[in-house]
C-alpha cells in the first residue's frame, strides 16, 4: 500500500498517535551541529543525558553501537542530534539523509509502545531498530524505529521513557531536574 492509496477507514487510525514530539536529525559532527541548529533554529540549550547502558537490536539483531545525543527544545519540539560513532550496521548508517546528515526520524511519545509495535506490525510497518537505553538514577528509555517511510515518507519512532515507574514523556523540564540530579549536563559548542 502507498501513500496515496490511505482510506479513512485505514487501520491507522485506530493508532491513535499522538502529536510527533521529536525531531531525529543525523549530525556529523556535534559541536558543529549544535552551533548550526542554535543559529538557524535559535536553539538555546541543549542537554546531554548520562546514558549508563543500553541494548540496540537492529532487525532484531544485537548490535553494538556508539553514538553521541544532545536535545533542544524548540518550542515543545525536542530537537535530537545524533553522531553516529561507529560502522556496524544501524538504523543511522542504512537511512541516512542524504550526504549522511540531516532530517532522519520524527518520534512520538506513547504510553503502549508494544501494543504500538504490534499494531503496525499487523499494518505491514516493520521495526528497523528497537532498544532499551538506561540513564541517571532509573530512567528508562524504550524506542522502536519503525520502516514507515514507503508509506509515510519518514521513519517513525516510538518513544516510552520512564522513570521511577511513571511515564513522563520527554519534556523540556524532565531534563532540566535530570540537570538538578547530575544526570544531564549542559552541552556548550566551543
Amino acid at each position: 500500500m502507498h501513500f496515496n492509496e490511505i482510506s479513512g477507514t485505514e487501520p491507522l487510525q485506530e493508532l491513535l498517535l499522538p502529536p510527533a514530539s521529536q525531531i531525529g536529525i543525523t549530525v556529523s559532527n556535534l559541536e558543529k551541529g549544535v552551533r548550526f541548529y542554535q543559529s538557524l533554529l535559535h536553539v538555546k540549550k541543549w542537554y546531554r543525558t548520562k546514558i549508563t547502558d543500553a541494548d540496540y537490536f537492529y532487525k532484531d539483531k544485537a548490535i553494538d553501537q556508539k553514538l553521541d545525543i544532545v536535545v533542544g527544545y524548540w518550542g515543545k519540539m525536542q530537537l535530537e542530534l545524533i553522531q553516529q560513532n561507529c560502522s556496524v550496521e544501524n538504523i543511522y548508517t542504512r537511512h541516512a539523509a542524504p550526504g549522511g546528515f540531516g532530517l532522519h526520524h520524527l518520534g512520538v511519545v506513547v504510553g503502549d509502545l508494544e501494543r504500538k509495535v504490534s499494531m503496525l506490525r499487523d499494518m505491514g510497518i516493520l521495526p528497523l531498530q528497537t532498544g532499551t537505553i538506561r540513564f541517571g538514577r532509573g530512567g528508562l528509555t524504550h524506542f522502536a524505529y519503525m520502516d514507515s517511510m514507503a508509506r509515510a515518507g519518514f521513519i517513525l519512532e516510538l518513544i516510552e521513557t520512564r522513570a521511577f515507574g511513571l511515564n513522563l514523556g520527554m519534556p523540556e523540564w524532565l531534563v532540566n531536574i535530570g540537570r538538578a540530579t547530575g544526570d544531564t549536563e549542559l552541552f556548550e559548542s566551543q
